[in-house]
């Protein structure tokens, strides 16, 4: 990596610009702990490659502006995919044999964080497709299915798009409007499908229907991989003007009697509920990575900034209102990644589905604190903080959009407020002593700590 100016020469606000072109520290805020050695010799590796292999020329610094403008082109993705499947980031936990990387779901989360870090979120919401969208072609989906998209995409040949989200139910898959239906050898699809991130760019959907059942129940959601040149599919309308995470190329779809071949389901017709929210379980936690890492990227600008700013004959980080912001910033960030580094480290002894409470809290936690942080790096440098002189503020408005992608922090809070309840469900509470606290305690525990009876010696 090229060596930095000293931090004590940074004498103008230009100079502090001209730094943040610099390559980073790829160092983690409290990491290195909960990372084996190995692991952390990988996450330096990837950084090193992103910042000198994929984020360079036509993919450098003007592209992630062009991506804020929504002026990207199909052209900038097939070759950010194609250097992606060259350097085997995607589908990180597939297997070698169709163009995996045989890895663990540490080593994804950490791929996610260095993308978010060194490139935009938008890039990393791109690779964070083949990860789990990837990871459930491979598990489930048949021989067609993994040599004739999975192979390819993880290879960087195919631009994969996610069709979750409907106009009518959003998120909520188990009232999908859209359905299909088996026609001889193929499935006719019917349905409407909006906010799609690379629905202009992509070369297949991974897309929901449901193909029997009743509307609101999990039974009968299957999985299909639409090819996105098929007839009937039509781009309804652009949607990628967003507050921020632009350059996906949205939409708003539709499918009219588009037919797909029955060798495109995905797994069991109906059973694809199981499917998905295990590739939810680690969609939360690529999601949220990717933010934290953008995030750390704001902190790390923002406290150099801060350092190097004079009010008063005094670098504004020597007052306790902004380095103690900082602090606390730091520290959040540091229990962000032990919370999702956790939860993917559960992932890897017991298989995608472990852990849906603790990835919860990974996503909810991490995406919240993400948007704060880069909020906050904002105040700390004040009105230059929202120009376009420094990426944060772009950073502020894309982590935003992590706040609902792949499940919104409320959800995540219902899951574990569920599971929560379980585990901390006391057998031997007594609740009809809840509100009649005098005739005798709800909570006996010892003896010391109960209070007293109406029978008990006084």
């Amino acid at each position: 990596m090229a060596n930095r100016p000293p931090i004590t020469t940074y004498s103008t606000i230009m100079d502090l610009i001209r730094y943040a072109s610099y390559p980073r520290r790829t160092i983690m805020i409290g990491e290195d702990t909960s990372l084996t050695a190995d692991e952390r010799e990988y996450f330096e590796r990837t950084v090193d490659t992103l910042e000198s292999e994929i984020f360079v020329d036509t993919l450098g610094q003007e592209h992630f502006r062009e991506l804020d403008a929504n002026r990207e082109s199909r052209g900038n993705w097939e070759k950010y995919v194609e250097r992606m499947g060259e350097r085997d980031f995607a589908g990180i936990t597939v297997p070698e044999a169709y163009n995996g990387a045989g890895g663990t779901y540490v080593e994804t989360v950490l791929t996610e964080q260095a993308i978010g870090y060194c490139g935009t979120i938008v890039h990393a919401c791109q690779t964070s497709l083949t990860q789990h969208v990837g990871r459930t072609m491979y598990e489930h989906g048949n021989d067609h299915v993994r040599e004739s998209y999975l192979a390819p995409m993880l290879d960087g040949e195919l631009i994969v798009s996610q069709a979750y989200t409907e106009p009518s139910s959003g998120t909520d898959l188990a009232h999908l409007d859209t359905t299909a239906v088996r026609e001889g050898d193929e499935w006719v699809v019917d349905g409407q499908k909006r906010f799609i991130d690379f629905a202009q760019y992509g070369d297949f959907y991974f897309l929901p229907a449901r193909t029997s059942g009743s509307d609101g129940h999990r039974e009968g959601v299957s999985l299909l991989v639409v090819d996105s040149d098929a007839d009937g599919v039509e781009i309804l309308e652009d949607q990628s003007d967003w507050h921020g995470f632009r350059g996906t190329g949205a939409a708003w779809m539709t499918f009219d009697g588009v037919r797909v071949p029955e060798e495109n389901l995905v797994g069991e017709e109906g059973a694809a509920w199981s499917y998905i929210t295990d590739e939810l379980n680690l969609e939360h936690l690529t999601v949220a990575r990717y933010c934290l890492g953008a995030s750390q990227n704001a902190l790390e600008i923002a406290a150099n900034y801060t350092e190097n700013r004079v009010v008063n004959e005094r670098a504004i980080s020597e007052y306790q209102a902004v380095n103690h912001r900082v602090a606390e910033m730091a520290t959040k960030l540091d229990a962000a990644y032990l919370l999702n580094t956790r939860a993917a480290r559960l992932m890897d002894e017991r298989g995608i589905s472990a852990g849906r409470m603790e990835s919860a809290m990974a996503k909810w936690f991490g995406n919240d604190l993400a948007h704060e942080i880069a909020d906050t790096c904002i105040q700390l440098l004040g009105g230059i903080g929202t120009t376009t002189a420094y990426p944060i503020e772009r950073i502020q408005r894309d982590v935003r959009a992590g706040r609902f992608l792949g499940g919104a922090s409320e959800v995540m809070k219902s899951v574990v407020q569920h599971d929560a309840y379980q585990i901390l469900a006391d057998d031997e509470f007594e609740g009809e002593y809840v509100g009649n606290e005098v005739e005798g305690s709800p909570w006996r525990g010892t003896d010391a700590r109960r209070s007293p009876g109406p029978d008990d010696d006084r």
